[in-house]
């Protein structure tokens, strides 16, 4: 099977979640930061939900001066209805009383001192409707808020309190397996010679957690048998695996992938590092999202490949990428190349520790640039979430 172009893969694999979308869970409306609606948001009230004053002073009642006949209470209903000359404290969003023709803000009137009680204007400024918040000025009860598909941000998350939600229907964060393999690799300690120690059990599963989704990880030794065993057995939303993906003797997962008994969507990809990045599915129909041995071609197959499948498991277009006129990075034709970058004076330079098998670069990076197809034209920046 010949390679995909980068563009085309991402494609691929954001179709594969269209396929297996995720499953919908309630939850309440302030533990939803970051999650992605289920269903869209309409609005349960008007809001404001009655007439409500946009400044502290007082409620009046006709032209002035006016006689005080009390406080409107903040958070009661609206109050008895006002008679024309009088004016009642009032203070920002607190309901006006019916009768009201403005709101007189504090600093544009005055108590009259040679009569107590008794309030007149200072400034000469129109008052019919002044400074009055009408119902259902920002929304009306059952106007669409956030669609679904939308993730949901602390503004969101204020405005669907403000609707009057306590619960919102959003999308249960992915459950991923993760399958770190590789005889040679030690989990904690120095490598001996010939050893290395594990880079991915430590760091994927945080990862993951950053980009929404919650990562169990389990270690497989470079065998067939277990790895075909895990393959039939494994129920996740996706499952990762790190090395193993090239088509070399030692290379397992395209073998045990065929016998038992998937399917191979992409097998190599246009771009270096992680030219052998798979994606498959088990018989079961569990995507396989198979990740180079190397580090840095781990993270950035990583990056290009799982926000394309969470977009479409989540059902909502693949997100665009930025792009970026002024960079250090030449044109590779569609054999994309992928580097740590740092932003230097409004240009996107690429680190020196760009190679397959280093972490230095990426852990300095600003992002990771996608050289363009041909000179002159921008290149496109994969976000590193965190």
């Amino acid at each position: 099977m010949s390679s995909t172009t980068w563009e085309s893969a991402r494609d691929v694999v954001w179709h594969a979640g269209r396929t297996r979308p995720l499953a919908a869970e309630p939850v309440p409306v302030d533990r939803a930061d970051g999650r992605t609606l289920a269903d869209a948001v309409h609005a349960r009230v008007d809001l404001p939900t009655v007439d409500v004053s946009a400044m502290d002073g007082w409620a009046v009642a006709g032209a002035g001066p006016w006689r005080l006949d009390g406080t409107v209470v903040m958070g009661a209903p609206p109050s008895r209805p006002m008679r024309v000359g009088t004016a009642r404290i009032i203070t920002t969003g607190a309901a006006v009383p019916p009768g009201a023709v403005g709101v007189l803000r504090a600093e544009h009137g005055d108590l009259l001192p040679e009569a107590p009680g008794w309030l007149r204007p200072t400034a000469s400024t129109p008052l019919a409707g002044r400074d009055i918040r009408r119902r259902g000025e920002e929304l009306r009860r059952g106007e669409p808020l956030i669609p679904a598909g939308a993730r949901m941000t602390p503004p969101r998350l204020a405005l669907a309190a403000a609707a009057g939600h306590d619960t919102l229907e959003v999308l249960a964060a992915p459950r991923v397996e993760l399958i770190v393999t590789g005889d040679e690799l030690v989990a904690a300690g120095r490598p001996a010679p010939g050893a290395v120690r594990d880079a991915f059990g430590p760091s994927l599963p945080a990862l993951f957690e950053r980009l929404g989704a919650r990562a169990s990880t389990r270690r497989v030794p470079d065998r067939l048998d277990p790895f075909i065993e895990l393959l039939a057995e494994a129920r996740p939303d996706l499952l990762v695996t790190t090395g193993g993906t090239a088509g070399g003797h030692g290379d397992l997962l395209r073998r045990a992938i065929v016998a038992e008994g998937g399917t191979i969507d992409v097998a190599g990809v246009g771009m270096r590092p992680g030219h052998p990045v798979l994606f498959a599915r088990t018989s079961a129909g569990v995507p396989v999202l198979g990740l180079p041995g190397n580090p840095l071609a781990a993270f950035t197959c990583l990056l290009s490949f799982f926000p394309p499948w969470l977009d479409g498991a989540s059902c909502r277009p693949i997100t665009a990428l930025d792009e970026v006129a002024a960079h250090d990075l030449p044109a590779t034709g569609l054999q994309r190349r992928l580097a740590p970058f740092s932003w230097r004076a409004g240009r996107a330079m690429v680190s020196p520790w760009a190679g397959s098998a280093m972490l230095r670069g990426l852990a300095g990076a600003d992002g990771l640039l996608v050289s363009p197809v041909a000179d002159g034209e921008p290149a496109c920046v994969l976000p590193l979430p965190w």
